[in-house]
């Protein structure tokens, strides 16, 4: 299954909240914690072709994911995306690990889920900032989507929360030598 989705960076969860709601939104997922497992093999194949493996856990529900590589003709992230749900995800993480994968990354977000109109939004509270991540059924429905959000195409944010976090944790790990 194709995945498009953009994200936008959030400075006001209220007011983005409020947003949602006018424009006929509703809360699917009330906020919750979420633990993110990314993993690679030992020479980092999946990290070079622009794949991920990842576990996820959250208090109701543990996946198995896949992505594809993002499409680089498209403005919005285009990918593919398989995923499954896992009954223990701590011993799929044991058993990933055993046949030679190790855990690349690893993070955690608050997300909170709103659904209408075709789309699935989430509001995503991590460590390198908030943002809204918005997946719907074509780029022109999603850029519309962010316009009534408030936002342009100068606001997209193609990059994965793996590189967002690493980045700032590569920052603050900066900040720190240097103090």
């Amino acid at each position: 299954m194709e995945e498009i989705e953009i994200k936008f960076a959030v400075k006001n969860i209220k007011v983005i909240t409020d947003k949602l709601r006018k424009l006929g939104f509703r809360i699917a997922s009330g906020r919750h914690l979420e633990k993110n497992y990314l993993f690679d093999d030992m020479s980092g194949n999946l990290q070079t072709a622009g794949k991920l493996l990842r576990v996820r856990k959250t208090p109701l529900t543990q996946t198995l994911t896949y992505k594809g590589p993002i499409s680089a003709k498209s403005r919005l992230k285009h990918r593919e995306e398989i995923e499954c749900k896992v009954e223990q995800a701590d011993i799929l993480i044991r058993i990933l690990g055993e046949v030679g994968f190790k855990v690349r990354t690893e993070y955690s977000k608050y997300r909170t889920v709103f659904e209408g109109n075709g789309f699935n939004v989430s509001l995503d509270e991590t460590e390198a900032g908030n943002y809204l991540e918005v997946e719907g059924p074509s780029d022109d429905e999603i850029t519309k989507l962010g316009e009534k959000l408030g936002y342009s195409e100068n606001d997209f944010v193609r990059r994965t929360y793996a590189e967002l976090i690493g980045k700032r944790r590569e920052d603050d790990k900066k900040g720190r030598e240097t103090a």
